[in-house]
């Protein structure tokens, strides 16, 4: 991770010195990173960061999402929203793609996703002066966190992104599940009637997600997923899906 922090600090500096001296008469320009051309460098920059994401062994990853979000928060958000659904497949793929046997694996993908979102949607007020980084709804252990008067407003997701996130809301991955009802919450700042108007337009979606056949003639684990993401459902959009449904 430090290596790779550091070529991306020199990459930057390179790219600084370059761009501030004019190549005619030497004198200093006003061009930063935002320029056309940066604008072009550092968009492939981020495409190859994330092609690695899938290609590289995992002794590798932990260094590529380190570089990820460095070159995200130099960019900052506005230039990074455009591509929000091509980071966030990336951050969900390496959440799904984390090796059973290897917890560290898991651990450091779910801290990236989690990261990744933070850096799109933020979350609740209450939650920024918490130390746990993590809130799930259906921690038995923990009691619902309601956000303050003012937040109600859900955050600015892309309706593509929105649709990536629901389409692995009942994964048979545990923890692609905690993920996406992580992603939500924070999208909806973690309040029960910010998920129902965000989740609104995707009902009919939903149910050919949550039902696409009989529970009972699913495999074990298809049916713990549904069960799963249903009580995730229930809980914080109640009216979203009708019990006679």
């Amino acid at each position: 991770q430090l290596a790779a922090t550091e070529v991306l600090d020199l990459f930057f500096e390179l790219f600084q010195l370059s761009s501030c001296v004019d190549s005619r008469d030497g004198t200093k320009s006003n061009t930063d990173t935002t320029s056309s051309g940066g604008e072009i460098i550092f968009e492939n920059l981020l495409s190859v960061f994330c092609e690695f994401c899938f290609s590289k062994a995992w002794n590798f990853k932990s260094g590529i999402m380190s570089a990820v979000l460095n070159l995200m928060n130099r960019m900052g958000l506005r230039w990074c929203k455009q591509y929000e659904v091509e980071v966030l497949h990336t951050a969900l793929f390496l959440v799904k793609n984390a090796p059973n046997d290897m917890s560290l694996a898991g651990k450091e993908s779910l801290k990236f996703f989690t990261q990744i979102c933070w850096f799109f949607f933020e979350g609740p007020t209450s939650w920024k002066d918490s130390k746990t980084l993590i809130h799930d709804v259906l921690c038995p252990t923990r009691v619902h966190i309601r956000s303050e008067s003012g937040e109600n407003d859900h955050a600015i997701i892309s309706e593509a992104s929105l649709t990536l996130l629901l389409s692995e809301l009942s994964s048979t991955s545990h923890l692609v599940r905690f993920a996406i009802r992580h992603a939500l919450r924070l999208i909806t700042r973690d309040t029960t009637t910010s998920l129902q108007t965000l989740l609104s337009k995707h009902t009919s979606s939903l149910k050919r997600l949550l039902f696409p056949r009989l529970l009972r003639t699913l495999p074990l684990p298809d049916q713990v997923a549904v069960i799963d993401a249903l009580a995730y459902i229930v809980d914080r959009a109640p009216g979203l899906l009708p019990i006679s449904d």
